[in-house]
Formats: structure tokens, C-alpha cells, sequence
């Protein structure tokens, strides 16, 4: 069945993104994205900066990645219902970025709003159980000391945050994306929006002449 839902994703890849990706500047990209998706919002502006750890303590930033598009989701993973559904959606995407020759160039970063709760033992499970590959997705916590660094980087990228007194949070759910050079470029908004759609963008993003000249000036 995966090997099928594969084929399907490569033959709509080849079929969408030669036309789009490589055909057309960055900004008729977008043009057509508002035109055909109504749950994006794109923008430039500088990506909220983050200092976090994997599943084993090592530190990653925000910056590490340069040079890179980076695909950010925040959930935890208690969560019983959308934040389980968010993740299938990545990994869908994923699977779709991941038989392009985009797979290198593009990192996907889960961030959890429970600290506290999500462990180094649920950090390395979760991943595998939700269709993640770990080859380009990485999944970050602040560590239960700072409970409420990664609730308050989920605020600097837009979202209303609320802890309830019974263990479940509320936040918006947003896929962020960020550019090779660290800029915050678009959010697409719940679970409906087309994975072709931010998959096109994706493209554009990696394969933007005038963005890669940018990276490279001192």
C-alpha cells in the first residue's frame, strides 16, 4: 500500500512540478498559489530563531540549517486528535519531497509544546509510529527543565497558546515554511490545504537563483 501511495505521489510530481517549480519565477509561484489555495498566507520576513535538542541532547538551532528549506510544525505528543492527523499530513508531504531530488535540501522540524512530557524515549518513538523518516525530519523540545521555551517560540511563529487544567493544549495548526537563508516565507493553515501546493512552493523555494545568490553574499 505505501509502495502504492509512492507511485502516486511520483507521478503527480512529475507531472506538477516540472510545469511550476522550474518554469516560473518564485513570485509567479505564489501568484498561482493564492489564485488555486485558500489555506496559505505567504510573506518574507525573518524566521523567529530557536535553540532546542534532539532526542539526544544535542543542540539544534534554527541557523544549522541554512541553506536548507525547513518545513515546521509545532504539536505534542499526547495530543488525541489533531495533533496526530498534523503528523500524518508531514509525513505525507515528506514522502513526496523525499523521492525528489529535493530530498537533501529540504529538513522538516517538529517542535513539541509539552517539554515536560515528551521525553527522549517518545521523541525517538514518535517519528516511526506517524510515517516519519528521520533521514530529513528531526523532532526538538527545549527539555522538561524549560518547560515553557518551545510554548513560547510557538507564540513567536503566530499562535494563541493555551494549556487547560487537564494536560491538553490548544494552539493553531500551521505548517511554517522557512528559506535557505532563514526567512519565515509562508504558513499553510490546518489540514485541507493541497500537499501538491506546499510541495510546488517547496520547489520554487529550493530552486529560487536570486535567493541562492543571496545566501552567498557576505
Amino acid at each position: 500500500m505505501k509502495f502504492c501511495r509512492r507511485i502516486i505521489c511520483f507521478v503527480q510530481l512529475t507531472l506538477f512540478l516540472p510545469s511550476l517549480g522550474y518554469a516560473h519565477s518564485l513570485k509567479n509561484v505564489e501568484d498561482q498559489l493564492y489564485e488555486k489555495e485558500q489555506y496559505v498566507q505567504v510573506f518574507d520576513k525573518k524566521a523567529p530563531d530557536f535553540d532546542l535538542e534532539n532526542s539526544d541532547g544535542y543542540p539544534i538551532k534554527l541557523t544549522g540549517f541554512r541553506g536548507k528549506v525547513v518545513i515546521l510544525n509545532f504539536i505534542y505528543a499526547r495530543c488525541p486528535d489533531v495533533c496526530p492527523l498534523h503528523s500524518e499530513k508531514i509525513a505525507e508531504i515528506q514522502q513526496m519531497v523525499n523521492i525528489t531530488p529535493m530530498r537533501d535540501q529540504v529538513e522538516f522540524v517538529t517542535v513539541t509544546t509539552d517539554p515536560k512530557n515528551d521525553t527522549a524515549d517518545v521523541l525517538r518513538t514518535y517519528g516511526k509510529a506517524h510515517g516519519l523518516d528521520s533521514l530529513n525530519w528531526k523532532f526538538l523540545t527545549s527539555g522538561p527543565d524549560s518547560p515553557l521555551t518551545t510554548r513560547d517560540l510557538v507564540k513567536k511563529f503566530g499562535h494563541k497558546f493555551m494549556a487547560t487544567e487537564d494536560g491538553y493544549q490548544v494552539h493553531s495548526v500551521v505548517t511554517h515554511i522557512i528559506d535557505r537563508e532563514g526567512n519565515w516565507r509562508a504558513n499553510f493553515f490546518g489540514l485541507k490545504f493541497q500537499s501538491t501546493s506546499l510541495v510546488m512552493y517547496v520547489n520554487a523555494l529550493v530552486n529560487d537563483v536570486h535567493g541562492a545568490d543571496r545566501a552567498r553574499m557576505p
